[in-house]
């Protein structure tokens, strides 16, 4: 079996980080291929960066910048949260950034909804995804280093696709892992993530405590860079169900044995996370 690989960088510069991430685990193999790119932060509340709720707008300029000097066009940004998405645009910063790279902005609360079936589901038939979604076949997938107090344990890579459902996400809180894998598979298309850790929360998704970690872990295989990303934040292997759940699937490696992990080591930078439910 071949290795997913993993990259972890060190640093607070998120332009840099995202730059050179990129570049490093050769994002554009995958991004010159596609005919449109949804670029996939995580704002689940109009929340600053520095308390580690969202994700830094410096990662989402890196990546910009990367297209940009690629030559690969067709991109824009989308997010669906609990929040007024286009006000946190503006108040974050997005909206500042999408300009000076002409690119646009998609408020996935306010977009039409399109009803994608599920394959073989576990539990949950269909799901209603914002257009921009259904429209993309590659999603840059940008969430940040956080815990979270129910089912989850953690919000990383996959459960960042929350945010691209329409419509009505609290129905993910109940059987929430095998729903997570239904919904994986309506959004399972070329994908290439970093995650934002320069700061993670602790404690909470939304009223946790920010931890400065000071890192970007990048990889093409998202469920790889869950693995890593739990791991840094002190949960134990298999700890985190829909991790393993989503290796069984065929969604991505979540076995860190079968994880080759490039740049700084995992202990290098691990600090273990005050958990949602302690």
């Amino acid at each position: 079996m071949s290795k997913s690989v993993v990259l972890i960088k060190k640093g607070t510069d998120g332009r840099k980080l995202a730059y050179e991430a990129l570049t490093e685990i050769a994002a554009e193999e995958i991004l010159k291929k596609r005919n449109q790119i949804l670029i996939k932060p995580n704002i689940t509340a109009a929340m600053p960066d520095s308390t580690g709720v969202t994700t830094h707008v410096s990662i989402v300029e890196g990546v910009l910048q990367f297209l940009a000097d690629n030559s690969i066009k067709n991109a824009v940004i989308g997010e669906g949260g609990g929040c007024d998405i286009t006000q946190a645009y503006e108040k974050l910063g997005f909206s500042k950034v999408a300009l000076k790279y002409g690119v646009p902005l998609s408020d996935f609360n306010k977009e039409p909804e399109v009803i994608v079936k599920v394959q073989n589901p576990l539990v949950q038939d269909a799901f209603g995804l914002a257009k921009t979604v259904t429209e993309c076949d590659c999603i840059i997938n940008v969430p940040c280093l956080k815990v979270h107090k129910w089912e989850s344990r953690v919000t990383l890579c996959l459960k960042n696709m929350m945010g691209c459902i329409a419509r009505n996400r609290s129905i993910m809180h109940r059987n929430f892992n095998q729903r997570l894998m239904d919904l994986l598979s309506v959004t399972n298309k070329s994908m290439v993530n970093i995650i934002d850790g320069i700061v993670g929360l602790e404690g909470d998704e939304i009223h946790g405590n920010p931890v400065g970690v000071g890192v970007i872990i990048a990889s093409r295989d998202w469920v790889a860079a869950d693995a890593v990303g739990a791991a840094v934040m002190g949960f134990s292997e298999g700890e985190v169900g829909h991790i393993p759940l989503a290796e069984q699937h065929g969604f991505g490696i979540g076995t860190l044995a079968n994880i080759e992990v490039r740049g700084a080591s995992i202990e290098a930078v691990r600090k273990p996370f005050k958990r949602g439910r302690d």
